[in-house]
């Protein structure tokens, strides 16, 4: 915490010390001409460093989250730094160079500053699309690991039940984890309903199971009630199979 608030100064203390020194700069250096251009290019190159300025502290925010530096972020920087670059190329070739009309080059100015803003602006959208794309399929597997991981659990528990159906009970679950070890495990939004019907159904499967290892007696119809369970799984893990698929 401490590195980074000297780190805040540190920055701080240079955009002041650049911003001052460049208005110094361009008082001494003020070309002849109508005194509109030269205001614009004071405002254009502190509008130009401020910008840089606020995306260090941003960079600098970021870094505190994340130790490698996102495509997205690199790609912002790389767009705040050509557009602080175009604002003095301007200023040099266009206010001293070529001394053009204050009003035209108040328009080049101007639209360099709203093409930075509308190129940040769409590269954001775009980085927080895709980052939102990779957070959901992050979820997706991370759904389909956890759903594979309580059948395990499952057959694990099937397995320690001390009952001659013990076996067959452990291979039915073992049958729902090949199915779903050989399924995508990638997912879409629209099939969310279809992949929280599949949580519910593997957890009363779960719960199933363990009422059975709690009872003495578990009856003469706890088979078919297990294969309708696992019947119910299988049914609804091929649909969303068939609905993934359709949907790609």
């Amino acid at each position: 915490m401490q590195k980074n608030r000297r780190s805040t100064w540190i920055i701080s203390l240079i955009y002041a010390a650049a911003a001052i020194l460049s208005i110094a700069l361009l008082i001494i250096l003020e070309p002849p001409g109508p005194r509109l251009r030269f205001i614009v290019t004071v405002v254009a190159v502190l509008v130009a460093e401020s910008a840089v300025y606020g995306y260090a502290l941003f960079w600098l925010g970021s870094a505190r989250r994340n130790r490698n530096a996102s495509p997205l972020l690199i790609s912002e920087a790389w767009i705040t730094g050509v557009y602080a670059s175009a604002v003095i190329i301007a200023a040099v070739l266009l206010d001293w160079g070529l001394q053009l009309q204050p009003l035209i080059y108040m328009t080049v100015q101007l639209t360099l500053l709203l093409a930075g803003i509308a190129l940040l602006a769409v590269t954001g959208l775009y980085g927080r699309n895709a980052a939102a794309g990779e957070r959901r399929s992050a979820d997706a597997a991370r759904a389909h690991r956890q759903h594979q991981a309580e059948l395990q659990d499952i057959r694990e528990l099937a397995g320690s039940w001390r009952n001659p159906g013990a076996p067959w009970l452990t291979e039915l679950v073992a049958g729902l984890e090949e199915q779903f070890r050989y399924s995508d495990p990638l997912t879409r939004p629209d099939l969310h309903d279809t992949e929280d019907m599949l949580t519910r159904q593997i957890s009363l499967l779960h719960d199933q199971v363990a009422l059975l290892l709690a009872l003495r007696d578990p009856g003469s119809d706890w088979e078919n009630t297990a294969s309708e369970l696992a019947d119910s799984i299988s049914g609804t893990l091929q649909r969303r199979n068939r609905e993934l698929a359709a949907l790609k």
